[in-house]
């Protein structure tokens, strides 16, 4: 494979590709759980990971902690730290609305580098009810760790 080839995808494409996975056509973004591992452990999982620090696309199921009266609240907890949402939820357009992004940050106890933007089609398309969504949704990831501003800066 060649070593330049890098994967850098619109939003608008990112969400082509969520929905050609809800429709179970083969697709080259591989599917992982990211409730299952911490966020450093991703890197090892990707067959070239020539820079651990590049963005990585894959697909995760969305795993629900419960579902009462048609509102349904995800897990974002890991075995050592939890996602949270930062910043407002934005609509993806094209023509209209055709999905919905929201970026997370990973904490360990205090907020680390570790960045994902989560794509997702709108809901009245993906599933119309949260019961369906636990058995079929699922999201498009994209995560990176941002390097520390003393990690970038040059040596005087």
């Amino acid at each position: 494979m060649d070593s330049n080839f890098r994967f850098l995808p619109t939003e608008e494409e990112l969400v082509h590709y969520l929905r050609k996975k809800k429709q179970e056509v083969d697709h080259i973004i591989p599917e992982i759980d990211i409730s299952n591992y911490e966020p450093w452990d991703v890197p090892g999982l990707f067959t070239e990971p020539d820079s651990p620090y590049q963005d990585m696309f894959f697909f995760s199921p969305r795993v629900y902690k419960y579902i009462d009266n048609n509102y349904a609240r995800t897990n974002s907890a890991t075995a050592r730290g939890f996602w949270k949402t930062t910043g407002k939820e934005r609509v993806i357009k094209a023509g209209g609305s055709i999905g919905r992004k929201r970026t997370l940050i990973f904490y360990e106890g205090n907020k680390t580098n570790w960045v994902m933007d989560e794509y997702s089609l709108i809901e009245d398309e993906a599933n119309p009810t949260p019961k369906l969504a636990q058995q079929r949704d699922c999201v498009l990831c994209c995560l990176k760790k941002i390097q520390d501003k003393k990690d970038t800066e040059e040596p005087e």
